[in-house]
């Protein structure tokens, strides 16, 4: 028997027993369904979290003053922070950021680093009547690269520049928490104004020159909704820490550079600790490390890959259960075809051509059932990716898996039946009332 002839009275066959096929779809539709949706889901948390992670900065590399001794024996990069540098000798200098930027030229985007202004402390402004006499907020000293490279935008006025930190100017942008808090979300009562912080390490006032956006996280990293001052790294001095960590305003414990896109990251990571191994090769206490998040953002992937697998074999459980309804469904169509069956034979009909009839009937049910179960998957899991806030499509991969799994599930569970079909006699079938 030819294919297509088989493929026909397939068909026919289906379009008889309209009902029953339905009935016979609507396990795989739901199990390919299931199965869809969870991976379209898993893919745009995925998405989301990992691109949150890179716009927070995370992918960047990050090179930290650390003790060399606990460096050279740990086996891992710390994940956040370096040692605590009470020698002000040893922190990376200016000169050294300067460096890296000429000799990497192009391959470097952006540099960022944060100081420390004593923690938490009170925010006031005597030019708004209206304002609250304080409020709770942190002043976060940067330099201009910094909210670029954290993923965090100027929403109302401008943001920091190079000449603002090199001089230290006494300007300030201000988290939407902030300005919600002290401006009542006016921003144009917030840009222009003066604000007083004090806490116990210091007191310095700050012109509002802009607003920022909130620091997004995505679903898993949550975002940032704490009020805080930004302002130029060397403000940082005015506000001197009594751990007896130095405060230097062209000196930092901690540098993060952002690569490129389409620059080999591995080799500049080699050679930027190259370059610092140089500059600290005189020092026996404290050294630079680069330190690259690739591993732990794979660490996430996988987790997110793994989870999403596992929550997609539970719903692909219904397709096993599905299977078992065509296997019971074929049996049915067989009994009811037993005098079919019988005149086929008589004409001629061999058993294998019996038997590909029956499994590609099967194969059909299922992947019919297969392709409306991906629409209506791919639909529900974009509307779900939707209201995650990460508009995705299925992944291809899972697409073309589930529809070869579903011919899979076809042909294992429909082969039983085909195969007692073919077994029948031909006279006793034809007797079969």
């Amino acid at each position: 028997m030819r294919l297509r002839e088989a493929l026909e009275l397939a068909l026919g066959s289906m379009k008889t027993g309209k009902m029953r096929s339905m009935l016979t779809l609507l396990g795989i539709i739901i199990g390919i369904m299931s199965v869809i949706t969870i991976l379209t889901l898993g893919h745009a948390l995925k998405t989301q979290t990992l691109g949150s992670l890179d716009s927070l900065g995370l992918n960047n590399l990050q090179v930290q003053v650390q003790n060399r001794k606990a460096a050279e024996d740990s086996q891992s990069d710390y994940f956040f922070g370096g040692a605590e540098v009470k020698d002000a000798d040893a922190l990376i200098t200016a000169s050294q950021v300067s460096g890296v930027k000429e000799r990497f030229g192009d391959k470097i985007t952006g540099v960022s680093y944060s100081g420390y202004a004593g923690g938490l402390g009170d925010v006031e402004t005597s030019m708004d009547t209206l304002a609250p006499p304080t409020v709770k907020a942190a002043v976060s000293p940067v330099n201009e690269d910094y909210l670029r490279l954290s993923g965090i935008q100027i929403t109302s006025g401008r943001g920091l520049t190079e000449q603002d930190v090199t001089e230290g100017r006494h300007v300030a942008i201000i988290s939407p928490k902030l300005l919600s808090d002290l401006f009542k979300d006016d921003v144009d009562r917030a840009l222009g104004s003066e604000v007083r912080f004090r806490n116990d390490a210091g007191t310095a006032s700050f012109i509002v020159i802009g607003v920022s956006g909130e620091q997004k996280g995505g679903l898993l990293v949550g975002s940032s909704k704490q009020a805080t001052v930004y302002v130029p790294y060397p403000i940082q001095q005015l506000f001197p820490r009594d751990d007896g960590v130095p405060s230097v305003e062209n000196a930092y414990s901690e540098v993060s550079f952002r690569v490129a896109q389409g620059v080999d990251k591995e080799a500049v990571r080699d050679e930027l600790q190259t370059y610092f191994d140089r500059a600290y090769q005189g020092n026996n206490q404290y050294m630079a490390k680069v330190v690259d998040n690739k591993k732990d953002m794979e660490s996430i992937n996988q987790v997110l890959n793994s989870i999403s697998l596992a929550v997609a074999a539970i719903g692909g459980i219904s397709l096993l259960v599905g299977g078992i309804g065509v296997m019971n469904v074929m049996l049915i169509t067989v009994t009811e075809r037993t005098r079919e069956i019988g005149v086929r034979k008589a004409l001629g009909a061999r058993r294998r051509d019996i038997k590909v009839q029956f499994i590609i009937e099967a194969m059909i049910v299922c992947l019919i059932g297969g392709l409306i179960g991906v629409v209506l998957g791919a639909v529900f899991g974009m509307i779900g990716a939707t209201m995650l806030g990460q508009f995705v499509f299925p992944p291809p991969a899972a697409v073309i898996i589930s529809l070869l799994f579903c011919m899979g599930i076809g042909l294992f569970f429909g082969y039983y039946p085909a195969a007692k079909a073919a077994k029948m006699n031909p006279i006793e079938a034809l007797r079969y009332e």
